[in-house]
């Protein structure tokens, strides 16, 4: 049986208002599509931006996970799962933790104790409210 559901998976600094095309795109070709959004991430984009929720410092990579989990694991049948950036990193570990039936990496974050490159250090640094 070929699957006809996707999982959509944000990065870091957007959430899951950033798959809007893409959702109708694969909605149009019959698929359903899930857009989650990352625990601390609900919302308006810019708000979440200029008021960066609290909970934030105590989400870390099993919580994000473990949140997908919980989705794909209700869901009828095992999807396809899509992710970019950090969304990217948590689609490998789906995929190691056997909750996929295909998935893609766009630009997935390294994992912990490699080092990105200074391009996206750059950027981060750049983007980065200090006191």
């Amino acid at each position: 049986m070929k699957t006809k559901t996707i999982v959509l998976i944000h990065g870091l600094f957007v959430n899951n208002t950033s798959w809007k095309e893409w959702k109708t795109y694969f909605e149009a070709r019959g698929y359903t599509v899930h857009t989650p959004s990352n625990p601390g991430h609900d919302g308006d984009p810019v708000n979440l931006k200029n008021n960066i929720p609290g909970e934030l410092q105590h989400v870390g990579f099993d919580d994000t996970v473990n949140n997908l989990v919980k989705l794909i694991d209700s869901l009828s049948e095992k999807p396809i799962v899509i992710g970019h950036s950090f969304g990217g990193l948590m689609v490998q570990k789906l995929i190691d933790m056997g909750k996929a039936v295909a998935g893609v990496s766009i630009d997935g974050a390294p994992p912990k104790n490699i080092m990105a490159p200074f391009s996206t250090i750059k950027n981060c640094l750049a983007g980065c409210k200090f006191f």
